[in-house]
């Protein structure tokens, strides 16, 4: 596929399954129907027209994207089971999720393949279809003790779904209604879950040799040295970031500098290498204009659990 970006400084997104839909004129869905999310191996090259910095940012593998793309698969179709919704009613083409990469990438938007037009012997963008991304409902928040009864809250409130990045809250009114205008999957996955903590306090240590075999592998040690190290480590935190919207809200990237024989009238593509990317949506950042010029040359398509 290729892209031909805009002509000033800007992130680009670039959705690989709308993108395939278009092109192969056939649905494409970044999930199964069990809410397993599915990446994409591709090959990607760009061109520049100007000595650039190009960052190529996409959403990391990890458990809790993969965890959090099923949590709100199953979440969305109680949500239309719940209603009466039979998932005949749900649509041919919105079984599954669609979210978006962030919500820089909801207010900017995708950008489209170009096509060759025989008729005017030159690079034309694909039309393409409806690609509607997805949109749950829910009951609104409030912010204190007092009930929904007592407040003027609207009787549902919709949002759309990013992957990353953090939600996107509407005004709190002044009855302490909370509404979301965009939902970041990652994070809302990291408030509903129970984080890991550390096993112990100082209020709660060991008190006393639990383990015999232990005592008897380790005798020519004191018991005030065992049970220093047992409380040193049941007192370790996570070796991950916990916040809410910490390390695990953020996308990965890669990075190249564009220049000499590479930029202007000269351009020539300069291979980035084979890439996996979840869900198949891209961002390309350039920091200067007549930049972004984007290939994507789509391999093949995995289960992201089975990659990782």
């Amino acid at each position: 596929m290729q892209y031909i970006g805009t002509q000033g400084a800007n992130t680009n997104y670039y959705n690989i399954a709308k993108d395939l839909a278009t092109l192969n004129a056939r649905n494409e869905e970044i999930t199964d129907r069990q809410g397993n999310v599915y990446g994409y191996w591709c090959k990607v090259q760009t061109a520049s027209g100007a000595n650039d910095s190009l960052t190529l940012s996409y959403c990391p593998n990890t458990w809790k994207v993969r965890n959090a793309f099923r949590k709100f698969h199953f979440a969305r179709e109680s949500m239309f089971r719940d209603a009466g919704v039979t998932k005949q009613e749900m649509g041919k083409y919105g079984r599954t999720l669609r979210p978006y990469f962030s919500q820089d990438h909801e207010s900017s938007g995708d950008e489209s393949p170009y096509l060759w037009d025989p008729g005017t012997t030159a690079a034309a963008a694909a039309t393409g279809g409806e690609w509607t991304y997805s949109t749950l409902a829910s009951s609104p928040t409030v912010t204190s003790e007092e009930t929904m009864a007592d407040t003027d809250a609207p009787p549902v409130d919709e949002w759309t779904l990013t992957i990353l990045d953090s939600h996107k809250q509407e005004a709190i009114s002044s009855d302490g209604v909370k509404t979301w205008e965009s939902v970041a999957m990652v994070q809302a996955y990291n408030q509903d879950r129970m984080e890991e903590i550390p096993d112990a306090t100082a209020d709660s240590q060991i008190v006393a040799l639990n383990n015999p075999l232990a005592s008897l592998r380790t005798q020519t040690l004191t018991t005030g040295e065992i049970l220093e190290i047992a409380t040193d480590q049941q007192l370790e935190a996570p070796p991950y970031d916990i916040a809410d919207t910490g390390d695990s809200t953020e996308a990965c990237f890669d990075y190249m500098l564009v220049g000499g024989s590479t930029a202007g009238a000269t351009a020539a593509m300069r291979n980035w290498g084979l890439y996996f990317f979840p869900a198949g949506i891209v961002a390309l950042t350039n920091t200067a204009s007549n930049s972004n010029a984007l290939e994507i040359e789509v391999i093949g398509k995995e289960l992201c659990k089975d990659v990782a």
